[in-house]
């Protein structure tokens, strides 16, 4: 896939890494988490607003419910960004006090706000109680048929409008994420076809956020639909996986195992692939789940935040240049640029027990970073160096602009 090199600057700074996190926990928790989160190279936490706890009732707020406010605070004040995501509120502020309220906490009504001035006046005393702490805000999730937003897509269009206004009345500068959609371009006039809709109002939205991009097809729509839409609506705004599975890890699998995207692999993904494929696909931005929500979760793992530290190392503020393509499926090799000039070129083989050598060209020294965040200095004989991709990923870092791969 060919992309284009002309440099845009990133929105929420030039990390890659974003992690999905708990909205609530012990300030000593809390102050954990937040040391990994930056250690592990991560630059953004994603939180659901639990606006239904925080806001029970008109006129009443609980703004440190369950450390919610000590959380963001603590996240901020290590160098990682809080994303905050209105899902939901309680019954007094829904159109249908009655209606769907969610599986994980049932003080959450899931239709949308009833009343625009009551809603507004909500969302715009959150904002100026955490803006200290927050400018990107999340608005919705896949109301595109997910579940988690129970109203048409055009319920979708004015619950964007309303919050997005409010947002910005308090914080003119606020990030705004919205869509968080998952099943890419719908018919037209369908119940769910929020993507044709959002593409007409880019004054709403500051980034397009999208879920399981390189999934299984039939958990979600291709990463190719939403960059139509956007080109298709003259719109040069990011897209950002805003929620990407990355929890298997690469030496214990059996051999054959795959990871091939779009496929049932992409559930063996570890995140230097994951994060990967995402970037080289066009995504500026990977969040994964989950990083404290149980004990699989990323924060409790040594070698995932080992993987997570060599990816942002080596990816943080890279756009795709090209891939790679030798006529295997079974080999991925991506090209990137970074914001400091430097090339990376990230490789691996998709099943287990594969391998193929590799000759990257160059007339500078070569970092190769392994997936146990391990690195190598190796210097070109004869103008390059010889490396082998297989099953556990690697990415090579090089200040030479005219570097590239060839096989052998």
């Amino acid at each position: 896939m060919q992309q284009t090199e002309e440099r845009r600057r990133p929105v929420g700074g030039g990390a890659v890494l974003a992690a999905i996190v708990s909205p609530t926990g012990s300030a000593s928790a809390w102050a954990q988490n937040a040391r990994l989160l930056q250690q592990s190279g991560f630059g953004l936490a994603q939180l659901d607003l639990p606006l239904s706890r925080i806001n029970p009732r008109d006129g009443r707020f609980e703004w440190d419910y369950g450390g919610f406010e000590t959380g963001i605070q603590t996240l901020y004040r290590a160098g990682v960004l809080p994303v905050l995501k209105f899902l939901g509120q309680a019954d007094y502020l829904s159109s249908d006090p009655n209606g769907p309220h969610s599986d994980w906490d049932n003080s959450i009504n899931l239709t949308p706000p009833r009343d625009r001035t009551q809603w507004q006046t909500v969302v715009r005393q959150v904002v100026a109680r955490y803006r200290q702490s927050c400018r990107h805000w999340q608005i919705g999730n896949e109301p595109d048929g997910g579940g988690y937003f129970r109203g048409n897509a055009d319920e979708y269009m004015t619950y964007l409008e309303w919050t997005a206004s409010a947002i910005r009345a308090v914080q003119p500068n606020a990030v705004i994420l919205a869509g968080e959609l998952y099943a890419g371009q719908l018919p037209a006039g369908s119940y769910g076809d929020v993507l044709s809709k959002l593409v007409r109002r880019p004054d709403l939205f500051d980034v397009l956020a999208v879920h399981y991009p390189i999934g299984r097809p039939q958990d979600s729509g291709p990463i190719e639909d939403y960059q139509r839409a956007m080109q298709r609506a003259g719109i040069r705004k990011p897209i950002w996986n805003t929620e990407q599975a990355a929890g298997a890890s690469c030496e214990g699998a059996a051999p054959g195992t795959s990871t091939h995207i779009r496929t049932e692999g992409a559930t063996q993904l570890s995140p230097m692939k994951a994060v990967g494929h995402c970037v080289g696909l066009g995504m500026e931005k990977v969040f994964l789940m989950h990083w404290n929500y149980d004990d699989s979760g990323i924060a409790y793992r040594d070698w995932t935040q080992a993987e997570c530290r060599a990816t942002a190392w080596a990816l943080n503020g890279a756009i795709p240049v090209r891939q790679r393509n030798f006529g295997n499926r079974d080999l991925s090799v991506y090209l990137f640029r970074r914001a400091d000039g430097r090339r990376v070129i990230a490789f691996w083989t998709e099943v287990q027990g594969v391998t193929v050598p590799l000759r990257i060209l160059s007339s500078q020294k070569i970092t190769v970073v392994n997936h146990r965040d391990e690195r190598q200095e190796l210097t070109p004989s004869g103008g390059w160096v010889r490396v082998t991709a297989r099953f556990c990923p690697q990415m090579a870092v090089v200040a030479d602009p005219t570097t590239d791969v060839q096989l052998g």
